[in-house]
């Protein structure tokens, strides 16, 4: 005879689990934190447990404390989970419209890409209206450094989380105006954040330009970047300035469409 589903429940319930997920549910409910205390009370957890539940979590990096407030809250950590269970069909249904809008506009290619890891990953393409076109398969990885993917992404993280990537990624020279040092790309990345927009001067491909920018989500965090990409000939160094603003209030359209409202 099978057991009734509450049976099947208590058999393979893991108590300190789902305790620990009570407390990241609750955290995710209270943006300036909760001590200790507090959490114990809400959740009617024990000292003991509750103790050794969120020691456990703030261990792992999924929470952190303020040692000032005793607050306790989520961490950057968790952040990236979220973003990364955003399915990429989702951003991709955001984006494809306006995407399509920005090559009517500038005419040329629009990409739209990711970070996974310390690799980005083109999730879509709409082609350029011109016969001669740079074409790139959904699920190509580009590096971070080279690309105004990664630098319009990177250059909008929280420092903290930028620089965890940095320390990953080795800048491989693939033209002559690839940035290979770090403390040179870091200074690009300050740029790229003033500006609102990155540029890719033919560091990834000799004689391919690149403008993007940033997609940010409902919290405001860069979870992807828009961009076009054409030959030097089609787009020279004196319309950058001119095209980027236009790129970026198209990816601003989207980063509304995900919920955010900039400042």
């Amino acid at each position: 005879m099978n057991k009734p589903k509450t049976d099947l429940k208590s058999e393979y319930n893991v108590p300190n689990l789902e305790r620990g997920l009570l407390v990241i549910e609750l955290l995710a409910t209270k943006k300036n934190g909760l001590t200790l205390a507090e959490i114990t009370e809400t959740l009617a957890l024990t000292k003991t447990s509750a103790f050794r539940v969120v020691s456990t979590l703030i261990f792992k990096n999924y929470l952190q404390k303020n040692e000032t407030t005793k607050k306790i809250t989520l961490s950057r950590k968790m952040l990236t989970l979220g973003i990364s269970a955003m399915t990429e069909q989702s951003i991709v249904e955001m984006s494809i419209d306006v995407m399509r809008a920005l090559r009517d506009e500038l005419k040329e290619s629009v990409m739209l890409g990711i970070l996974l890891g310390d690799k980005g990953t083109i999730l879509e393409q709409v082609s350029s209206s011109y016969p001669v076109k740079l074409f790139v398969e959904q699920g190509t990885q580009f590096s971070l450094h080279s690309s105004v993917g990664g630098k319009s992404i990177l250059a909008n993280m929280p420092q903290e989380d930028c620089n965890d990537i940095l320390k990953k990624i080795t800048l491989t020279k693939f033209t002559k105006n690839t940035i290979t040092s770090k403390k040179e790309f870091k200074k690009t990345l300050l740029d790229v954040r003033q500006k609102g927009y990155a540029i890719d001067n033919g560091e990834d491909i000799q004689g391919i330009h690149c403008i993007g920018a940033p997609i940010y989500n409902e919290s405001g965090y860069p979870v992807a970047a828009l961009w076009i990409t054409a030959p030097h000939g089609r787009l020279p160094h004196e319309e950058f300035d001119s095209k980027g603003k236009i790129i970026a209030q198209y990816a601003l359209d989207i980063s509304t469409k995900l919920g955010y409202i900039s400042q």
